[in-house]
């Protein structure tokens, strides 16, 4: 819809200031903020990593910026779906009925959800997911690409399911589960998905 004059990423890591990443420039935040004014600009968190989009979502509200909602218009949703702040829905995916998403979730391709889901703020659910009714999932969630997950079950935070799971039971706070049926490997202590 050409809803933006420009779009820029924005990276605080100094080996990435003045570079492009997909012929789009990067800046930093207090660059982008000066070169376009608050008032004008929105953002949109991209990354992954669920920790990390629980800190920049705060940096940038602590800011009072302005943080983009944006659901691609291949996706299937409904009224009774509501959400926070700053989601992100990448195409073809289901939204479910009767659900509410908490603030800057991040959901990839063709992932599929069923009815009256509750997940917590920065969760991200890769791309082909299925989960089914009634389920739960905690705050800065990561739920890997392919996972299966069934209906009612309870899945903590800061936990990881990997790809390719299938949960047939509640995973508690900060377990990383996998496999078929997923069983807990061992607990997330750095609450983090990816290592550097």
């Amino acid at each position: 819809q050409h809803r933006w004059e420009g779009i820029v990423f924005v990276d605080d890591d100094p080996a990435k200031k003045g570079k492009t990443l997909l012929d789009l420039p990067i800046m930093d935040f207090e660059s982008a903020l000066k070169t376009y004014g608050k008032d004008s600009i929105t953002f949109t968190v991209a990354i992954g990593e669920p920790a990390i989009r629980d800190l920049i979502f705060k940096k940038l509200c602590q800011n009072q910026c302005h943080i983009e909602e944006l659901i691609h218009p291949s996706v299937h949703s409904v009224r009774s779906f509501s959400h926070g702040k700053g989601l992100v829905v990448h195409a073809f995916c289901e939204l479910p009925t009767t659900s509410h998403f908490g603030d800057n979730v991040l959901v990839k391709p063709k992932a599929v959800m069923g009815h009256d889901m509750q997940v917590g703020d920065n969760v991200v659910i890769s791309a082909l997911s299925f989960i089914g009714g009634n389920v739960t999932i905690g705050s800065n969630t990561y739920i890997g690409p392919s996972s299966c997950i069934r209906n009612g079950v309870k899945i903590g935070s800061n936990a990881i399911v990997g790809m390719g799971s299938v949960v047939t039971k509640d995973v508690p706070d900060n377990a990383v589960v996998c496999g078929n049926p997923a069983k807990i490997l061992r607990y997330n202590e750095k609450c983090r998905v990816f290592s550097k």
